[in-house]
């Protein structure tokens, strides 16, 4: 009898230490995760922070006193939430009533249309700046001081920007539950339902796209540049490049930063009590358009032509000369291959890290992870940048600020909250029951992770690696201001050839970088279900 009760208590004494083991596996993979990112992006932006007030080695508010009592900072801080603002109207006037109209109508050609007003995102932004300014060029003079100001910056950055409101609108108003639009229709006709329940119900994610297009805008560093539009990024970039006075770059970058976090702070105050996610709840239920099918077809068509067709085929419109080609390649081919090489490295890290961060998010970490990843995302790369060559340009870290590790930390921290959510999203799919069962069973956490996870999240993580790819191969600011000298990306490399380069040469590298983003937007096409749409 004593034996067999020695027995149970050693089985129990198993089965403790067994249920403990996946705690500690777990608990030890997301800390490291934490402080992944908490390297990548908090430390830099702690640097800034710490870097604002100190003066000669001791704590002053120099810095700040001469930034507020400069004369152009409050006019280059009111420009940039002037274009932030109009931007943001701007992409919620034609971006919310688009989304709704792809996601919940007959309207013919919606996938292809939605793709098209995709593209310009997935590029450098400059690009459809450089294609409105060959554009202009054709007409005159009067256009020409049209575009380069505040009209052409809301203009480009409008066209950029507008995919954000577009998709995240889509997404929220296909996951409405049908049966609540089914009971509207029994009292109301379509306007009423979609004014009392569609919007309601898609108004969270609605609101994350306008104020994520808020903030990008307002951290916009190349679009304002080009078009010579002051705003508060180029004065820290400036500072930071030209004058090599990291104290005031640093004190014009925290106002940005601090934007970010409030602006961070205030979408997930709305989001907080609410269950966001990517799960239908069966198939959406759509508007017959009947006699306004084809107007409003030819309206979504002049949209596309005038956003996107237009200024990149006057952008590539040069680039087809086999001697501008040649050329191009001869000064640009290795940038191109550093490209690829740097975009997927930090993909494959990004899948990695966002898949770990989401899975973690999902059992109960959502909201410190949520908010800790996307302020990375909305901080302006120009401000990550300066922190990450502050942190690091030291001569114990040389391994680090030397070499394309740094570049590799900044994309990292950047956008692990897209391949997070994505993640995440993707989980939500899997039937918590599977891992119940895989526990109940005796499989460690690890176990668990490789054999029901990773195999049934297969097409999340080829979403994640994607997007990871497109946005670091289209980042401008931290390849131009972390790369190591002689080996910048090609985005980097194109806005510095801009400035003598011939145009023909310039078109031909744009053109090829435009091949090397919209190839993986082709796939993530798709890959991506169509969600009742024919493909």
């Amino acid at each position: 009898m004593v034996k067999r009760l020695f027995e149970i208590s050693e089985s129990k004494d198993r089965q403790l230490m067994r249920a403990m083991g996946p705690v500690r596996t777990e608990s030890v993979v997301l800390w490291l995760c934490v402080a992944l990112v908490a390297i990548a992006g908090l430390a830099p932006i702690a640097a800034i922070a710490v870097e604002s007030f100190r003066h000669n080695g001791h704590f002053s508010l120099n810095y700040y006193r001469e930034l507020i009592s400069a004369a152009r900072f409050w006019p280059l801080l009111g420009n940039s939430i002037r274009l932030a603002l109009a931007t943001t109207a701007v992409c919620g006037l034609i971006g919310v009533p688009a989304g709704i109209l792809f996601a919940k109508s007959d309207l013919p050609l919606r996938p292809r249309f939605m793709w098209l007003l995709t593209v310009p995102f997935v590029l450098p932004p400059y690009f459809v700046a450089l294609g409105w300014a060959r554009v202009v060029a054709r007409i005159g003079q009067s256009a020409s001081d049209w575009l380069f100001g505040f009209g052409g910056c809301v203009l480009v950055l409008s066209s950029v920007f507008l995919p954000i409101t577009l998709v995240l609108t889509f997404a929220s108003s296909s996951n409405v539950d049908r049966r609540l639009e089914e009971a509207g229709r029994l009292v109301s006709g379509w306007p009423g339902v979609l004014r009392r329940v569609t919007l309601p119900l898609s108004a969270p994610g609605i609101a994350f796209s306008l104020v994520l297009v808020f903030l990008l805008a307002m951290g916009e560093l190349s679009v304002p540049s080009f078009l010579r539009y002051p705003v508060l990024p180029v004065l820290s970039f400036t500072q930071f490049t030209a004058s090599y006075n990291f104290g005031a770059a640093t004190a014009a970058a925290v106002p940005l930063a601090a934007i970010a976090f409030v602006g961070v702070l205030v979408e997930s105050a709305f989001l907080r009590d609410r269950d966001y996610r990517f799960q239908s709840t069966g198939q959406t239920l759509f508007i017959s358009l009947r006699h306004w099918k084809n107007p409003l077809a030819a309206l979504v068509a002049a949209v596309c032509f005038a956003l996107v067709i237009l200024p990149l085929s006057a952008l590539f419109g040069d680039a087809f000369s086999l001697a501008a080609m040649h050329e191009a390649m001869q000064r640009a081919g290795a940038s191109v291959v550093r490209s690829v090489m740097y975009s997927a490295v930090a993909a494959t890290i990004l899948m990695v890290l966002g898949f770990l961060l989401g899975h973690a998010m999902r059992g109960g970490q959502q909201r410190i992870l949520n908010f800790l990843t996307l302020a990375l995302f909305a901080i302006p790369g120009s401000v990550l940048s300066i922190g990450l060559v502050r942190l690091w340009n030291t001569p114990s870290t040389w391994f680090i600020y030397a070499t394309p590790a740094l570049l590799i930390l900044g994309y990292t921290a950047q956008y692990c909250a897209v391949t997070t959510r994505l993640s995440l999203a993707g989980l939500m799919l899997i039937p918590t029951s599977l891992d119940e069962a895989g526990r109940l069973s005796g499989a460690m956490w690890a176990r668990r992770l490789f054999w029901i996870s990773i195999p049934l999240s297969a097409r999340t993580l080829v979403c994640a690696w994607l997007a990871a790819y497109i946005l670091c191969l289209r980042d401008v600011p931290i390849a131009l201001m972390t790369a190591p000298p002689g080996a910048d990306p090609l985005s980097a490399r194109i806005l510095t050839l801009m400035a003598n380069g011939a145009p023909p040469m310039i078109a031909s590298l744009c053109l090829i970088m435009a091949v090397a983003s919209l190839i993986p937007l082709a796939i993530l096409a798709r890959v991506i279900p169509s969600r009742g749409m024919a493909m």
